[in-house]
């Protein structure tokens, strides 16, 4: 009887202590400015929220997208596939300048990283609504929702359906 009791403990510790990482789901809609930057064929939008110092980051190469140009067709779509598309959640030690941090080819050296997730999958669409026209020129909204997103980080993975990454205003010349 007591061997039966010790195994059952045995089994029950091997079970509570074993894991093959966190799977959490949180929330990532933190209110911060959406903001953008780009470097030729090569576009960052990011958010940064620096009362908890967290921002996040997608980066993706385009040929044909612009940010002060309008699609014909009102929406863009893409996935994320950790290349040429990436989205990136990091937690920072200190506050951080999203433009220097972000859109410079070396971004400043005293930053220290204290969790970074990226996405291994997950859908990004861009689209466009007009909100406003002028006889010269017209307002959009821009919003950035990204779909079916896993963030892989050391030992968590977050696993996200919708994520309204943020939205800005564009004004374009007729």
């Amino acid at each position: 009887m007591m061997n039966r009791v010790f195994l059952i403990c045995i089994f029950s510790l091997l079970l509570i202590g074993c894991s093959e990482g966190d799977i959490i789901n949180d929330d990532f809609s933190f209110t911060a400015t959406l903001e953008n930057c780009s470097n030729g064929d090569d576009f960052v939008f990011f958010k940064i929220d620096s009362t908890i110092d967290q921002a996040f980051s997608l980066g993706f190469t385009s040929t044909t997208f612009e940010l002060n140009t309008v699609p014909e067709t009102l929406t863009s779509t893409f996935a994320l596939n950790g290349t040429t598309s990436v989205l990136v959640y990091r937690k920072f030690d200190t506050t951080i300048d999203g433009q220097a941090y972000f859109c410079t080819s070396v971004p400043p050296g005293n930053i220290l990283v204290t969790r970074e997730l990226t996405a291994s999958n997950g859908t990004v669409t861009i689209n466009y609504v007009e909100i406003s026209q002028t006889a010269t020129e017209i307002t959009y909204t821009r919003s950035i929702t990204i779909t079916n997103v896993t963030l892989l980080g050391e030992d968590i993975e977050v696993r996200q359906e919708v994520i309204e990454f943020g939205a800005d205003e564009i004004t374009i010349a007729k």
